[in-house]
């Protein structure tokens, strides 16, 4: 593993599948395969041959591991993979609350109170989560930012190289390389982004709280550089710094301005000690390909292509193996039963042809091996690796595809309209402008102009607009969200002119992220296109159970019920929702779309669903057409 991350001669491919989370998922329900059952993550791995690879696999339900997570609402672990220890300043009281499996953690410093929730308990653990998952962030209003800026201006860190070499000599062995952690966040800014604020809100506070943001990110410096200067005297070969980048969330001019900088800093830090930085980059990473190629880093860790994203491996490998080694490759949902044996072993056979000759690679499957994989698979896998992974491969007709293509002719199809009466409210969603919006709806009210009108040739029209941008890599997530808040504002505006003119709204949406999942900031741009195009939309939240999905139909009786999902292992919840409605005879009611990252158009059909939708334009188009053709 070693030499493949320093890019040295190999005499096969390593296969490092990462087990943590489907080993703390099976391993809680009492599913692991029975020659495994009484085994550790890492015993099973030897067992089949595999090289060890671990992140955070502790089983959190336990005392003794629940500090190593206190403070992960800060972004700070004391797992067995870090190099130091937090030093809290004798000034900052600690309060710690727990109900149920919900943490607050409380930090009292001179210049007032900020907090921080985690939630985690066994469902969580059942489903593979392996950190607590943050439900109240640390900011969460413009005041907090002070309080917050003073508490990381004052922590301190200190070395302990003595736990990380006992995990590495005990643990991790020579069956693998041990990987020192250290901030998922590649930047203070991008911290900040991660671990510190909502996700939604985010993109908000960089443009409305620049000033406040820029001061606090100042302020967490210091401590970037302490921890980065420990990570270079530890005895850790391999450093993890950076984490979760997609070209959405962390769009090319973000990553250029707020990221680069750091993992080049990082990188040649840790070069300049004989050490290596990895970097975990799971995300859709079409907009990103030459920007994370050329920041320096050494190993582009948990790579996720096509189908899952739309990058091709073969395009991945062509592009970064000059100047990066390659870490992933094989999609979880190739392990999934709802991939076809057949297309499981001709994605392998893609995949050795489009690494040829199979210098700086390692296989692994992106993100990571999910709780409800095929187990023969991953030995399959292994065998393969095993039959075919001798070095240098031979190259073979795999075919990339031409991103730039795909984006310029996505781009043909954008039309602006030119009508210049609605030309102002159009602009005003473009720019995100949602204080002016109201004005210039107020006038256009007062002018007499129908507020379906403004609704339709305005205000949809522009967000149309955007959207077609967004699909063709043009526009990025934060000019997406400014923009439905705009008109999330103008809509505000309508919303008792369109009653009042009896504009009845297109039907009801129910929609909500299922359970084990808590990402938000999809779902959050769907409820607000849904509410723009017109339709009375009910907000679950995270999180929902399939019984409360089942309630919520049987009570509101909506038109269309959405599902989202970002997580290969929640994924599969969505069909247990759908088979929740047959059995309470409720699926007559309503239909029901799904949409997130792991989700496809094949899944849907798979489990039933009515529709699928890639982003939160589609999902409107599809939820009108879906609400046109039933019965008033």
């Amino acid at each position: 593993m070693l030499a493949a991350f320093r890019g040295e001669p190999v005499d096969t491919l390593p296969y490092v599948p990462r087990l943590d989370l489907w080993y703390l998922a099976n391993s809680t329900s009492g599913t692991l395969p029975k020659q495994h059952a009484h085994r550790t993550m890492n015993e099973i791995a030897r067992a089949e041959g595999w090289a060890v690879y671990f992140r955070f696999a502790d089983d959190q339900l336990a005392d003794e591991n629940r500090p190593k997570y206190l403070h992960r609402g800060i972004g700070l672990y004391g797992s067995r993979d870090t190099v130091y220890d937090i030093v809290f300043p004798r000034d900052v009281e600690i309060r710690v609350s727990r109900e149920g499996g919900r943490q607050r953690v409380e930090y009292h410093t001179p210049v007032g109170m900020v907090s921080a929730t985690v939630h985690y308990d066994v469902e969580a653990q059942r489903l593979g989560i392996t950190i607590p998952t943050i439900v109240e962030h640390l900011i969460k209003r413009p005041e907090d930012y002070e309080p917050a800026g003073w508490l990381f201006e004052h922590l301190d860190v200190k070395p302990n190289f003595e736990r990380f070499a006992r995990w590495s000599a005990e643990d991790i062995r020579d069956d693998g390389v041990p990987v020192a952690l250290g901030f998922l966040g590649a930047s203070p800014v991008n911290e900040i982004q991660r671990d510190l604020i909502d996700s939604t809100q985010f993109f908000f506070h960089y443009k409305d709280h620049q000033e406040k943001m820029r001061r606090l990110a100042a302020r967490m410096e210091p401590l970037f550089d302490k921890f980065l200067a420990i990570l270079c005297d530890s005895p850790a070969d391999v450093a993890w710094w950076g984490a979760n980048f997609d070209d959405m969330i962390t769009y090319p001019p973000y990553f250029a301005k707020e990221i680069s900088p750091w993992i080049g800093k990082v990188a040649r830090a840790l070069a300049a000690r004989g050490k290596l930085l990895m970097c975990h980059t799971d995300g859709e990473n079409e907009g990103l390909m030459d920007l994370i190629r050329d920041s320096g880093m050494h190993i582009a860790e948990s790579i996720c292509p096509a189908p899952m994203t739309k990058i091709t491996f073969a395009e991945y490998y062509r592009r970064w193996s000059p100047k990066l080694t390659l870490f992933g490759g094989v999609p979880s949902t190739v392990v999934l039963d709802e991939t076809p044996d057949a297309d499981f072993e001709a994605y392998m056979d893609r995949l050795f042809r489009a690494v040829a000759p199979g210098t700086r690679y390692l296989v692994g499957i992106a993100d990571q091996v999910p709780p409800n994989a095929i187990f023969s698979r991953l030995q399959r896998i292994g065998e393969r690796v095993a039959k075919e992974g001798s070095l240098p491969l031979k190259a073979g007709d795999a075919r990339p595809v031409d991103a730039a293509s795909v984006a310029k002719a996505a781009a043909a199809t954008i039309r602006e309209s030119g009508d210049d009466l609605y030309a102002t409210v159009r602009q005003d969603v473009a720019k995100g402008k949602h204080l002016a919006i109201k004005e210039h709806v107020t006038d256009l009210l007062a002018r007499g102009v129908a507020a379906q009108d403004i609704l339709d040739r305005g205000l949809i029209a522009a967000i149309d607009v955007v959207g077609k941008r967004m699909a063709a890599g043009q526009a990025y997530i934060p000019e997406v969200l400014l923009a439905a808040r705009a008109m999330s504002t103008a809509v505000g505006v309508l919303e008792p002119h369109l009653a009042a003119s009896g504009d009845a709204q297109r039907g009801k949406i129910v929609i909500g992220t299922v359970t084990g999942d808590l990402h938000d900031i999809g779902k959050n741009l769907v409820v607000t296109m849904m509410k723009g195009v017109g339709f009375d939309v009910v907000d679950l939240g995270v999180n929902v159970s399939r019984e409360r999905f089942c309630q919520a139909v049987a009570d509101l009786r909506p038109d269309v019920l959405g599902l989202s999902a970002l997580l290969t292992t929640t994924m599969m919840e969505m069909r247990e929702v759908i088979r929740a409605l047959d059995a309470r005879g409720l699926r007559a009611h309503c239909k029901v779309i799904v949409g997130g990252a792991p989700v496809s158009e094949q899944f849907a059909r798979q489990i039933g669903a009515d529709g699928f939708a890639p982003d939160a334009f589609e999902a409107a188009t599809l939820a009108r057409r879906l609400t046109a053709a039933q019965p008033a």
